[in-house]
């Protein structure tokens, strides 16, 4: 693709009046927008690739892939992916191909699309690191939900049973604290657990939060989210509920000291869960910022996250009413559905990945430089190869951005 112009045209109707000189204007809405595309094929085989893609215009072929992939169309319209808008759905109006004598081996394209999809603005977009950045937001509201919820059932037991000593409760408060507090180095509350619940959810959440700060995420992220998803392992120990596990918490009945600890153990798993969240967002920043994983890699750094949210979510449908649980868990789905839509925005910056055959043997810099113009994006290949001996071969076949 060499060129795009964009036109847009407004319904206009004018109201004229008998010896009155003028008109009324009024504007009735803007009318599809006009994409008008300019692509060049060159080369040996340009023939072949003009003719597999004029085939696919006319509707011979059912979808089409060109211009490295920018966009796919079909013949009942398709996605347009517009190099400064963004994805638009088109129909195709008409093509015009030309051929120039001086110009050997080569011929243009000029494509006309129209706009098919409802109007949206220019520049509707939205920053992918902003989306990273932003997956943790409603993490927070989950575990304060979370932290509230189980803060209020402690109370609720402590108060129906003031002379118990409450020591299996106590016990799997105390636990994780003690267990994971060296690990951290981080200077805790200090307070009594059953005194004071919510600063016991507190206390959870600082050393989730503190296993996340020792991490730069930005020289080694797949080694970062590694070692932040054995660190936050483990936390498992304390989130494995009593056995038989008891009846949910309701809040016409006073919940028992097994209750307690279920509800502590749950909170638990969602400080955990929305931790692996969190992880999921630095390393989708990082990521938007300095581009080092595949496609593949930052699919499933998204599924681990959202795994572990909606495994959270269904331990507190089991731990809490429905009433009782909606508060924690419409935060978490939406941190599931932030983190998915920040993964699939990282993903849809990139250029499309495809397979190219090395056509004189030398090393992936040599190649960067062929394909990229920029040998620095050697160790781009070398990573979306399985991290492969550095020296090619001719006739080799690589994974490869288009572009």
């Amino acid at each position: 693709m060499v060129k795009v112009d964009d036109a847009a045209e407004f319904s206009l109707v004018k109201h004229s009046y008998p010896y009155s000189n003028g008109a009324d204007i009024e504007q009735m809405g803007r009318e599809a927008r006009a994409i008008s595309v300019e692509a060049v094929f060159y080369g040996d085989d340009y023939e072949t690739q003009l003719e597999n893609f004029t085939d696919r215009l006319d509707g011979v072929a059912p979808v089409l892939a060109a211009f490295d992939d920018s966009f796919k169309v079909d013949p009942l319209g398709g996605w347009l992916v517009h190099p400064v808008f963004g994805t638009m759905f088109v129909q195709v109006g008409k093509y015009v191909i030309r051929h120039d004598a001086g110009s050997v081996d080569e011929a243009s394209v000029s494509i006309d699309f129209v706009e098919s999809t409802p109007s949206k603005p220019f520049f509707e977009l939205q920053d992918t690191t902003q989306q990273a950045e932003a997956i943790g937001q409603q993490g927070a509201a989950a575990v304060a939900a979370a932290s509230e919820a189980a803060g209020a059932v402690i109370d609720r037991v402590r108060a129906a049973n003031p002379l118990a000593s409450l020591e299996s409760l106590r016990s799997a408060l105390t636990a994780p604290l003690l267990g994971l507090a060296d690990k951290t180095n981080l200077v805790l509350s200090g307070l009594d657990v059953l005194a004071y619940p919510r600063a016991w959810g507190n206390d959870i959440s600082t050393l989730v939060n503190g296993i996340l700060d020792v991490r730069d995420w930005g020289e080694q992220l797949q080694a970062d989210w590694a070692s932040i998803q054995s660190d936050l392992n483990a936390f498992s120990i304390f989130s494995s509920q009593p056995s038989p596990v008891p009846p949910q918490v309701t809040s016409d009945a006073v919940p028992t000291e097994a209750q307690a600890v279920a509800v502590a153990a749950t909170s638990i798993q969602i400080n955990v869960a929305v931790g692996l969240a969190n992880a999921a967002s630095f390393v989708l920043a990082s990521e938007a910022a300095t581009p080092t994983l595949t496609p593949g890699e930052i699919e499933a750094i998204s599924n681990t996250a959202r795994s572990a949210i909606d495994s959270a979510i269904a331990q507190v449908r089991i731990t809490y009413g429905i009433e009782q649980s909606r508060t924690i868990i419409d935060p978490l789905k939406d941190q599931a559905l932030a983190l998915q839509e920040a993964a699939r925005a990282i993903i849809a910056v990139r250029p499309p990945l495809i397979q190219r055959t090395v056509e004189a043997p030398g090393n992936m810099r040599l190649l960067a430089h062929l394909w990229y113009g920029d040998s620095d994006r050697a160790p781009e290949l070398y990573r979306l190869n399985s991290a492969r001996d550095p020296f090619v071969r001719a006739g080799e076949v690589l994974n490869a951005y288009a572009r």
